[in-house]
């Protein structure tokens, strides 16, 4: 158990957030926050993203179907968020009832609304990532533009206020490196991996907070993979891959951000 007297880290101030501290640890969380402004704006900003994803998901939804919430809890254990069913299941239980309206099909298993009836067009950011995407493999041909492959994930997030994802063990980062665009300063990290070779992993805060599952589509000859959890949106970006595996990839990352 760590005492009052240690060095307050990034670990502790994300387990002040999730309310994973005990009142010791805690009380030396608030007096370290006290004497650090840029922490303590982080970590409110952090509550109120927060509290703001509780209230959102806070109210059932009115009239729900029972067969509607066995869906929702169906879709959350498909995509391995059992943990976050408490807090996303209103959300679900609409994504399950936009698929069945849009398939015009009800009774069904896991569904997935086809592109081509998406009510939405892609977030802007997919484009800035894109962009990013084919900056970051023209620096990694050139031999001028040494790799930057140190990864310092708290730096990153203490900087820019983008948290990223835990990445699998067998991942190797290749480079990272802060881009703009036009939502801001971004992270775009060159991965190599085993199962869909190389890849990028783009992170930018578009501006908003939302909550959206990992989806994926194609753009320019390229799979994308996307997802959103609260103020930071996260973007893989393959050459190719096999069909649902990057989207799988995204849903691993995902989960470790909760």
């Amino acid at each position: 158990m760590r005492t009052m007297h240690e060095p307050v880290t990034e670990l502790d101030l994300v387990a002040y957030v999730d309310d994973q501290l005990d009142p010791w640890r805690r009380v030396a969380v608030e007096r370290h926050l006290a004497t650090d402004p840029e922490a303590a704006a982080r970590v409110m900003a952090d509550l109120q993203a927060r509290d703001e994803l509780r209230l959102a998901f806070a109210e059932p939804l009115p009239h729900e179907a029972p067969e509607t919430r066995a869906a929702a809890r169906r879709l959350a254990r498909g995509l391995g968020l059992d943990r976050m069913l408490v807090r996303l299941a209103p959300m679900a239980a609409v994504l399950v009832l936009g698929g069945m309206i849009g398939a015009g099909v009800a009774g069904l298993g896991p569904l997935r609304v086809p592109q081509v009836v998406a009510s939405e067009p892609p977030p802007e950011f997919i484009q800035a990532a894109l962009e990013a995407h084919e900056a970051g493999r023209l620096r990694l041909s050139m031999q001028s533009q040494p790799a930057m492959p140190r990864l310092d994930a708290a730096e990153i997030r203490a900087k820019t206020g983008i948290l990223l994802p835990g990445l699998p063990g067998d991942w190797q980062v290749q480079d990272v490196q802060i881009f703009p665009s036009p939502q801001g300063p971004s992270v775009e990290m060159a991965l190599e991996t085993p199962e869909l070779g190389r890849l990028s992993l783009f992170a930018v805060r578009p501006g908003s907070f939302r909550v959206a599952l990992p989806d994926e589509m194609q753009a320019s000859g390229l799979e994308v993979a996307w997802f959103q959890i609260g103020e930071v949106a996260h973007v893989l970006v393959a050459e190719a891959a096999p069909p649902d595996a990057l989207r799988e990839a995204a849903e691993g990352l995902s989960r470790t951000l909760y």
